[in-house]
């Protein structure tokens, strides 16, 4: 109880200490707006916490000491650079904006398109348990059970897309944990998406790497006027209250974290400014000129002058009626090319000529823009093929190394979300009293999502085709153990190894059996002589006579498939 407050005051001592919440009775708080604040406080994992105040770094008085921040000057800087709002709500209506962009939206698309992948089970994400040799079948069983009642709560298959997007674009995800007070025991009942702009975690040393807790910005909308939000409460979340997954990003001051697109904003802010150079560009330069080279003759300078702006007037203008003046009158036509020039030629020349200027002559080429645009898909690690509508699709042996590249970005993606998945799943397990009653550690538990199928499984089959071409190589060699190039060149263990060899004996006494029932028929059993009278050494062994007696059953062994354990009949252990 003493360590349960001690951890209480100090989340609240965090909380103090950075404004606007000086003002808070968090003893109200708690007691009104977040009940269930205390059946989520006594089951937090203390690993970090208790690795924290034992190391020579963070253990020191002045590691609650508020950071300081970096401004950049400069407008352009501001425009294309850094321009990160410090005020959360802004700056992710910002990014959401970036997000509406076009490019950047067919990007976002690709990405969370292959992040999401179900698999034969129709699950999007697995659980293994791993370094548990106690844990017997049943008790297997049910905390798969558990996982799978725990994982439909977010309805991945569904709603992971749109999860994923958000994560893209605002580099948060909060989900709430809705529990039962009078029934903790049934541990998380569901789970309910909070707006990442109303929440924000509350860390306990000045580095942010040790999440104390939450605080929740719930608005209260004016009772007379509903559109119009009143005030703010303050809510204190403790840290198991929360599915907390973020981006892993910082800002330049390491205060707030950074979603993935921020990583495109200096391209998207140059492309949008290109695009716009370009546009007006062709709105100037797109109309045809004319030039007039007028035969003034011998005129003086003057009476030349006083010619062209003679003609020119007269070009502008055409005649009309006009009621009002009571007869035909000279008015502006705005149809004429105000842009044509005039000229005045002397006499000696060939007269009177009109050339016609061409409008700009690179309107077409768009080198420029398209770089800025391979420029921006490259910041957001979206192979340029993928984009390209020209391309086509091909699944073929030969994988371009962007491809790789952006399944390992995915993969790292899939496993920040599984980082904060697990977390939850831990929670629910320790609500429901089985953590402690099987040991679980969290190295125990290990979530991972279905890898992208596109290229990154036919990766792998590749590099296991290459292991079987050098394996088939050198295990022909007389002076190579077959044995030692399955452990060496395949990657095979002990366990492997004998699970082989016994379904090798599985295999040949199936195929033995194929073998006397294409003799004797389906009823080959039924036709077999009594069992000979003699030794056990004088025996016919049956491996293809019709005195043959049934082979005893061959049992296979345990080998590992698909990151699963699967074992057949015991066997007795014999060294490799």
């Amino acid at each position: 109880m003493a360590d349960e407050k001690q951890q209480s005051g100090g989340f609240f001592k965090n909380l103090v200490n950075k404004l606007p919440y000086q003002s808070l009775d968090f003893n109200n708080v708690i007691n009104d707006l977040n009940p269930k604040y205390n059946q989520f406080q006594d089951i937090g994992m203390n690993r970090t916490e208790a690795l924290a105040k034992n190391s020579i770094f963070y253990n020191n008085d002045f590691n609650s000491t508020p950071s300081g921040h970096v401004s950049v000057d400069g407008n352009y800087n501001k425009l294309v650079y850094a321009n990160i709002e410090e005020n959360k709500g802004g700056r992710l209506r910002d990014y959401r904006i970036m997000a509406s962009f076009s490019e950047i939206s067919d990007a976002l698309d690709e990405i969370c398109d292959e992040c999401i992948n179900i698999d034969n089970n129709g699950n999007v994400v697995n659980l293994y348990l791993r370094n548990m040799p106690d844990l017997d079948a049943e008790a297997a069983d049910l905390l798969n059970d558990e996982f799978e009642r725990y994982i439909d709560y977010f309805n991945l298959d569904r709603k992971g897309f749109e999860y994923f997007r958000q994560l893209l674009i605002e580099g948060e995800v909060y989900f709430e944990h809705i529990i039962h007070s009078g029934h903790k025991s049934e541990g998380i009942l569901g789970s309910v998406l909070l707006p990442s702009d109303l929440i924000d975690p509350i860390f306990d040393n000045i580095q942010n790497m040790i999440t104390k807790g939450y605080i929740l910005r719930k608005p209260i909308f004016d009772p007379n006027k509903p559109e119009k939000i009143a005030k703010f409460d303050f809510i204190p979340m403790d840290e198991n209250q929360i599915t907390y997954v973020n981006s892993g990003i910082w800002n330049q001051d390491k205060s707030f974290r950074l979603p993935f697109i921020e990583n495109a904003r200096r391209a998207y802010r140059q492309l949008s400014l290109v695009e716009d150079a370009i546009v007006i560009y062709r709105l100037v330069r797109a109309p045809e000129r004319l030039m007039f080279n007028v035969d003034v003759g011998n005129m003086s300078p003057p009476k030349a002058e006083a010619y062209l702006r003679k003609l020119v007037a007269e070009y502008w203008s055409k005649k009309t009626f006009d009621t009002n003046q009571s007869g035909q009158v000279q008015k502006f036509n705005p149809q004429s090319m105000l842009d044509s020039f005039w000229f005045a030629k002397r006499a000696g020349s060939e007269g009177t000529t009109v050339t016609q200027l061409p409008g700009g002559a690179n309107l077409g080429e768009l080198a420029d823009l398209m770089y800025f645009v391979n420029k921006l898909y490259k910041a957001l690690k979206v192979p340029l093929n993928r984009l390209n509508p020209d391309s086509q699709f091909s699944d073929g042996n030969e994988i371009l190394r962007e491809e790789l590249k952006f399944a390992k970005f995915i993969i790292r993606m899939q496993q920040h979300f599984a980082s904060g998945l697990k977390n939850g799943f831990l929670t629910h397990l320790k609500l429901k009293g089985i953590y402690e009653k099987y040991s679980i550690k969290p190295n125990n538990v290990h979530l991972e999502f279905n890898v992208p199928t596109n290229f990154y499984e036919l990766r792998e089959n590749q590099k296991l085709e290459l292991k079987a071409t050098n394996f088939n190589s050198l295990a022909s060699n007389e002076f190579i153990s077959a044995t030692y190039g399955q452990k060496k060149y395949l990657g095979w263990t002990d366990t492997d190894i004998k699970a082989n060899r016994e379904f090798l004996r599985k295999d040949a006494e199936f195929q033995w059996e194929l073998s006397q029932i294409g003799a004797g028929g389906p009823d080959w059993r039924e036709a077999q002589p009594a069992e000979p009278v003699g030794a056990p050494g004088e025996q016919d062994l049956g491996l293809g006579g019709a005195a043959s007696e049934t082979p005893p059953p061959f049992a296979g062994g345990p080998a590992v498939v698909g990151g699963e354990t699967i074992e057949d009949e015991p066997t007795q252990e014999e060294p490799i």
